[in-house]
């Protein structure tokens, strides 16, 4: 192997730490872990610079994760935009799990699909769509735009 060929394998490895990394850091927030205490492991200055450490880490996820969508279908980046309103909108409303009988289970598949490959996004996707429709009378005003993003975005894609 060349000194060429072992330097084109960087950059995908960096970019596999920093998944690892992110997630690492997902785990242990997950797990009770301070921000101070994250920051103290990973050797940096201070709580702000691990929270901002994750938010770069967070990005260049997701950059790369639309790079890889628009190498699969352009459909599948309507979608993923689609599935990130529908998650924040879901994020917002403080009472989401009360909402009907399915809202914590979308409220999750959501946050799973955020984040899923491309062949995973549209599966999730309808899921949680399904799951929408049974509690369609009870979502409140602002979920409600996403919801119809999400269900256009999915006929779109298909």
């Amino acid at each position: 192997m060349t000194d060429l060929d072992q330097l084109a394998e960087l950059g995908p490895a960096r970019a596999r730490l920093d998944e690892r990394e992110l997630e690492l850091i997902d785990r242990a927030r997950q797990g009770g872990a301070t921000w101070a205490q994250i920051a103290g492991v990973l050797g940096l200055a201070s709580r702000q610079a691990a929270e901002q450490r994750r938010q770069r880490l967070l990005a260049a996820a997701r950059a790369r994760r639309t790079d890889e969508d628009l190498r699969y279908a352009a459909g599948i980046v309507v979608l993923r935009e689609a599935v990130s309103d529908l998650h924040r909108a879901i994020a917002a409303d403080p009472r989401w799990k009360q909402r009907f009988a399915r809202a914590a289970l979308v409220r999750d598949t959501v946050a799973i699909a955020v984040d899923a490959a491309p062949s995973g996004l549209y599966a999730l996707a309808c899921q949680a769509a399904d799951d929408l429709a049974a509690g369609r009378a009870r979502l409140p005003g602002h979920v409600r735009p996403a919801v119809e993003k999400l269900r256009a975005a999915l006929s779109m894609a298909r």
